[in-house]
């Protein structure tokens, strides 16, 4: 199994013969990992700085701006001492580890912090905005044309239709070479109010977490289920069988609310994926939500060494060490915290 992606991930990237070099940095330098482990670093509290796709080892696509709040964690070693998985609690040696959890089979270790993304994480992401570009280009042309105007007005004796030609003719050119210019100054008066929203998001999220950690809810747990539970998402070949890879780039929302004793939290994200289309790769950016419920399934009884447990999805009772429900077909991951709700 590869470390970085999981088994319906990696069965998807497969399918294709595409390789993901994932670029991340961590104490200031430059680490790289790969989907099909040809070159693996270890990786601490790293962030993402980009990531390139390769077809029968060549470059098709990169992408960049991905988010700075979320840490990335690649280590292990083949010591005795225990550790927890992130997404599912399941707690063994570290060695057991190696490929993943043994329990979930998942290898994420993320954690998300609530730090101000900054000025040059809004600036990148205007600056990579194709509608920022056609925007700016027109600001551009029509600033520099009404300049023009105003010039011709004063400066001519006459205001005829040589003139008027003149407007729009130098008028597009100065736009055209000063574009760039335009291009950088416009992006730092846009960052401004976008980082003022960003800043009063980010403050009601780090609200939301608050209350959370008051009901007991871990953070870090959380994300990882949420990204464990989206890769089987996104990979089953049932919901998607051309993508072959997706990006979280912003958390924009969470709300929760209780239903029947039940938490549910609802996720807004701004979403990146890459799916393969007609030999090439397509990125597409979107806004998704999504509703996570959590488990609140406690054991009934322990009879003769098997835990009989509710299934969460059809309330049948079910031996713990089953991988799905008999009875519904519904994955069962006991120990997991929260489960995405499809609808």
């Amino acid at each position: 199994m590869t470390l970085i992606t999981e088994r319906l991930h990696t069965k998807r990237l497969d399918k294709y013969n595409i390789n993901i070099k994932t670029i991340y940095k961590a104490d200031n330098k430059r680490l790289e990992r790969n989907s099909n482990n040809s070159h693996n670093d270890n990786v601490i509290n790293g962030i993402i700085l980009e990531k390139d796709y390769y077809k029968d080892q060549k470059l098709l696509l990169k992408t960049y701006n991905f988010d700075p709040r979320l840490t990335y964690t690649f280590v292990f070693d083949s010591s005795d001492k225990k550790i927890t998985c992130p997404n599912c609690g399941y707690t063994d040696k570290v060695k057991k580890f190696k490929d993943g959890c043994p329990y979930c089979h998942t290898y994420y270790n993320m954690d998300y912090s609530n730090k101000s993304l900054g000025t040059k994480y809004h600036y990148d992401q205007v600056v990579n905005s194709n509608i920022y570009s056609i925007i700016t280009f027109i600001i551009d042309i029509i600033f520099c044309i009404i300049l023009m105007y105003f010039y011709v007005k004063i400066s001519s004796r006459t205001f005829n239709i040589y003139d008027i030609a003149k407007i729009f003719i130098i008028g597009g050119c100065l736009g055209v070479a000063f574009y760039y210019v335009f291009y950088i100054i416009d992006a730092f008066i846009v960052i401004l109010p976008l980082e003022m929203y960003k800043d009063r998001q980010n403050q009601k999220q780090i609200a939301f977490w608050n209350r959370m950690n008051e009901q007991g809810v871990n953070k870090n747990t959380f994300f990882n289920n949420l990204n464990y539970e989206l890769k089987n998402y996104y990979f089953d070949d049932q919901v998607n069988t051309n993508l072959i890879d997706y990006d979280i780039i912003d958390y924009l929302e969470f709300n929760d609310y209780v239903q029947n004793k039940n938490l549910y939290v609802k996720v807004k994200v701004k979403l990146r994926t890459i799916t393969y289309l007609n030999d090439k790769l397509v990125k597409d950016e979107k806004i998704e939500n999504f509703t996570f419920k959590r488990n609140n399934v406690s054991p009934l009884k322990l009879d003769k060494e098997v835990n009989i447990i509710k299934c969460r999805s059809c309330g049948a009772s079910i031996d713990i060490t089953k991988n799905t429900c008999e009875y519904c077909g519904s994955p069962n991951n006991y120990l997991q915290e929260w489960y995405l709700v499809r609808e």
